[in-house]
């Protein structure tokens, strides 16, 4: 993250890039066309159920930009009869409110839930300030005994203080971010052995960044502004055969039809693009004697910006009932589509680019132990990627020049000895490298690791976590430096004051450790809130 809340922030998998990751919200894709990343600086936690992580390429199913993995975000689903609800509301460091809301049902055949959160922070330097108004919901209705429609949306509105780039500070420039989402799917079964499900989902993004003259400078700063558009429409169809209870085989296919609108105010008028794309793919899964389970498929898009890619996978899984073990590896293709901005932003697109390719294997073990109260998971991982888009040349431009390797070990541990107990840690060794110069990828640590508990006692309820990340590399102009490892505690103390008010302290960066994940861009020092949530 690039600074305090609210700014770009960043998720690597396996060492790829921050837009090789794609990024689902109940299903549809949020990942920005512009630059391919997901904005996760304004996502925040409330009203989710569970974040699923795929990790290796995974186009089969999910078409471009899963080349390092797939984070599927869940919002939770009304379930219990009746109407429930609660509220929050924080107060914590650098005068930063937090408050919310939200409400879920089920009557019959419909179910719902909802939220509203409303986030301000002043931040810690003169311009760091935050706002975000995020609203999303999740219902369902069972048609008939054999079809259900999901409906689900999201909506956010940031603000916050940005600067002109890294030691270059700006007393008002301002970035607005404003993102909507719907996304509808309709699933039928037509016999017990077919399943079928049609989906249309929409994304729409808007990015503004405002910047007005300096005070005291006059016409040597003159004011800027910048404003892109996104809007993507996404249909889908989906077919599964369920052979008996060891074979499922699954069709589909995919249309997305992605516009994107810019303009600028030093520039005369603006400009935009259209893409589309369409995707056929197939998959089989087979199950053999309930404890081998194989995998394979293959995907073949088709842009209208570049060309057609065929991207298979195969994996596979062997349990072994006796001694408690799970074995599993897969191989697989995945492609990166070039984003808008490397197609076709002035001065520096390139509408001739093809796509970023790559492939990735992997294998490991996971062994549980104490009738299943603890597990222990080691994987290795290598991926290879070519035709890595980089701006070389002066004035630079966006070129496929560039390949990758990535490759390292991920080791998971976690432990319930008692029901109100839990341990776990989890640490990666990562060998991310320019495969043509040896030179170790940016903001990719060797070494990482992090350590958690989490205890619930009569009505107390505490968790932590320490992370530790090693020396990072970080380009300085046309210099490669090192940024310094860092750590950081968090952690939370909440007490149930009755069945349905509960009050907490939590804090981040406890330790208040000083570091940089960006260079230039320091990032908060400890931070302490208190709050209260009520349920009914």
């Amino acid at each position: 993250q690039s600074g305090p809340p609210g700014r770009t922030s960043s998720v690597f998998l396996r060492g790829t890039n921050a837009n090789h990751v794609l990024v689902l919200l109940d299903g549809v894709q949020i990942n920005g066309p512009t630059t391919g990343q997901a904005l996760f600086e304004h996502l925040t936690t409330e009203n989710i159920e569970r974040i699923e992580i795929l990790r290796g390429p995974q186009s089969v199913l999910y078409g471009a930009d899963a080349v390092g993995g797939v984070i599927h975000i869940i919002t939770k689903p009304g379930q219990k009869p009746g109407l429930h609800g609660g509220g929050h509301f924080e107060y914590g460091t650098h005068e930063t409110f937090y408050e919310g809301g939200d409400l879920s049902g089920a009557w019959d055949r419909v179910s719902f839930s909802g939220s509203g959160i409303r986030l301000d922070s002043k931040g810690p330097g003169n311009n760091d300030g935050y706002e975000n108004t995020t609203a999303r919901g999740h219902g369902k209705v069972q048609v008939t005994e054999n079809s259900d429609l999901d409906v689900s949306f999201h909506y956010d509105n940031a603000i916050a203080g940005i600067d002109d780039g890294s030691f270059l500070q700006d007393p008002n420039r301002s970035s607005r971010s404003r993102m909507q989402v719907l996304g509808t799917k309709y699933t039928t079964s037509l016999k017990e052995w077919w399943e079928q499900s049609i989906q249309y989902s929409f994304f729409h993004d808007a990015l503004r960044d405002f910047d007005p003259r300096n005070p005291g400078v006059g016409g040597a700063d003159p004011e800027s502004r910048f404003k892109l558009d996104t809007d993507r429409h996404t249909a889908e169809y989906q077919t599964s055969f369920f052979v008996r209870d060891f074979d499922v085989v699954t069709m589909g296919y995919e249309f997305e039809h992605t516009e994107t609108r810019v303009k600028r105010s030093q520039a005369s008028g603006g400009f935009a693009s259209l893409n589309r794309d369409h995707g056929w793919f197939a998959q089989n899964e087979i199950t053999l004697w309930k404890i081998w389970t194989i995998v394979a498929g293959t995907r073949i898009d088709h842009f209208t910006s570049f060309g057609t890619e065929v991207n298979p996978l195969f994996s596979s899984g062997f349990w072994i009932a006796k001694t408690m073990t799970k074995l599993k590896g897969s191989f697989g293709r995945a492609f990166k589509a070039p984003t808008f901005n490397e197609l076709f932003f002035p001065g520096f697109g390139n509408p001739e680019l093809q796509p970023e390719k790559s492939w990735g294997w992997d294998a490991g073990v996971e062994q549980f132990y104490w009738q299943k109260k603890g597990s222990i998971s080691v994987a290795y991982f290598h991926n290879s990627i070519e035709n890595l888009i980089q701006f070389v040349g002066s004035p630079s431009k966006a070129q496929n020049v560039a390949q990758a390797t990535t490759q390292g070990v991920e080791v998971e541990h976690k432990i319930t000895p008692f029901k109100y107990l839990t341990f776990s840690a989890n640490y990666t060794y990562l060998d991310a490298v320019d495969s043509s110069n040896g030179k170790r990828l940016t903001r990719r640590p060797k070494h990482e690791g992090k350590l958690g508990l989490l205890c619930e006692i009569w009505k107390l309820h505490f968790s932590a976590s320490w992370l530790f990340i090693g020396n990072r590399e970080e380009i300085v102009g046309v210099r490669q430096v090192k940024l310094g490892g860092y750590t950081r505690l968090d952690m939370l103390l909440a007490y149930d004051v009755t069945q349905f008010f509960q009050v907490y302290g939590r804090a981040e960066n406890a330790n208040n450790d000083h570091y940089d994940e960006v260079r230039g861009f320091n990032n908060p020092s400890a931070r302490f809130f208190v709050g209260s949530k009520v349920r009914f």
